[in-house]
């Protein structure tokens, strides 16, 4: 009787695990047709605004939140952006009300303050950086057919989904990380595996613009303001230190005199 209890147990659990087995996954919808994402019209206004925990003190100090901290997620910096044609006007405010003013005209990066600072257009390859010759969103780099999550309604609308794992670190970082990785595992030492959090971006269906995008702790949210009726220029205060240095590159760039 014992041996018969013992034989029906395990028919049991055989029968439980292969209905689990069996049974059908739930299926994505298909990924929509046309872009992932795409640019902000060329007149355009948009906030971000960012709460929550900045991702790479998060996965660095394991540090995590409560419920009661999460319920009071604080908003560690906006971000108002106004854009008109080639000329790109950014506009932060941090946590501590710190303000700055950074132009992004035709391939130039022009911080504002009282000694301008001016230098070529940038980004890293990291999720902070816009790189605004060729988009106008931090970190969306990884939405591929491959990182597509479903479809969901956010405040209302049908947004895509997209579900990743990113690095947190910048370019240069990145290679620092990789270096120390792989020199220590060659002398024997127990090293983990790359920083990396999890990445979750909601694009609208309808504009194919971000709504919603969270690195580890931290969350951004997009909201598209009155587009500008007139083109961006420019203030005089920083126009001088901008000319000053096309003109410097100029002079660099002009081929060497010709000897006689």
């Amino acid at each position: 009787m014992k041996a018969f209890y013992i034989v029906w147990l395990i028919l049991s659990i055989a029968i439980n695990l292969h209905a689990q087995q069996a049974a059908p996954q739930p299926s994505l919808p298909p990924l929509p047709p046309g872009p992932l994402i795409k640019r902000a019209p060329d007149y355009s206004t948009w906030t971000v605004t960012y709460k929550g925990q900045e991702p790479v003190k998060a996965a660095t100090t394991g540090e995590e939140k409560t419920k009661d901290k999460e319920a009071k997620e604080p908003i560690t910096m906006v971000s108002t952006i106004v854009k008109t044609g080639s000329t790109i006007l950014e506009q932060n405010v941090d946590e501590a009300g710190q303000r700055s003013q950074i132009w992004h005209v035709s391939g130039i990066r022009v911080v504002a303050g009282s000694n301008p600072a001016v230098s070529p257009d940038y980004a890293s390859a990291d999720i902070f950086s816009i790189n605004f010759a060729s988009t106008d969103f931090a970190g969306l780099y990884w939405l591929s057919p491959a990182t597509y999550a479903g479809i969901v309604k956010y405040q209302g609308n049908d947004c895509i989904v997209f579900k990743g794992s990113v690095s947190p670190l910048g370019e240069k970082a990145q290679a620092d990380e990789q270096s120390y990785i792989i020199g220590a595992r060659a002398f024997g030492e127990s090293v983990p595996d790359a920083l990396r959090v999890p990445a979750i971006a909601c694009i609208d269906l309808a504009t194919r613009l971000p709504v919603f995008v969270q690195f580890g702790q931290e969350k951004r949210i997009y909201q598209y303001g009155t587009p500008p009726t007139a083109a961006l220029t420019l203030p005089a205060e920083l126009a001088g230190p901008m000319k000053e240095y096309q003109e410097k590159i100029r002079r660099l760039s002009a081929p060497a005199a010709r000897a006689y």
